[in-house]
């Protein structure tokens, strides 16, 4: 391809090197965002990405039933099923019956998993204070702000029909 026609290649797909800046960034910022917490913390959390999750949509919400938290979580309920397992194996949230529903199941964080997960706030929180001791207020405050609608864009995306 000539120099000309590659230059009217990339001006019809403008942006395409700043969406493989994007995804290239994305995934390194996941891989090392979760190393990072552990190698800090001398070992691996004791409560993982997955739990500290359910654990905070139960702690905003309290008790909710699998399916309810799958929703939240944008995962199957198999899945939550597993990660909440996970949970109760180390004592930081107990299965119950519904008392609206009997038949149901319902999922609440125990005062150990409160207990955890507000440990884990603090120690995350500390950790990228440290991380972003470099940058501004206004700095901090928009990247809160850009990963907050890229989540919310992403969520919105996972609803939408395939096809659209």
């Amino acid at each position: 391809m000539s120099r000309t026609t590659k230059g009217a290649a990339d001006a019809e797909r403008p942006g395409d090197d700043t969406l493989s800046r994007v995804e290239l960034q994305l995934a390194l910022l996941l891989r090392r965002a979760e190393r990072t917490g552990a190698v800090r913390a001398g070992h691996t959390p004791a409560l993982e990405r997955s739990g500290y999750l359910l654990l905070l949509v139960l702690g905003t919400e309290g008790p909710l039933g699998i399916n309810a938290l799958a929703e939240r979580q944008g995962l199957d309920a198999s899945t939550v099923t597993r990660q909440v397992v996970s949970l109760e194996k180390a004592g930081f949230a107990r299965r119950g019956r519904d008392p609206q529903d009997g038949r149901a199941v319902r999922v609440e964080a125990t005062a150990a998993g409160r207990r955890q997960l507000e440990y884990e706030r603090v120690r995350r929180a500390a950790l990228y204070d440290q991380v972003l001791a470099d940058w501004s207020p206004v700095e901090r405050a928009t990247l809160a702000s850009l990963l907050e609608r890229l989540n919310q864009d992403l969520d919105a995306f996972r609803r939408e029909p395939e096809g659209r």
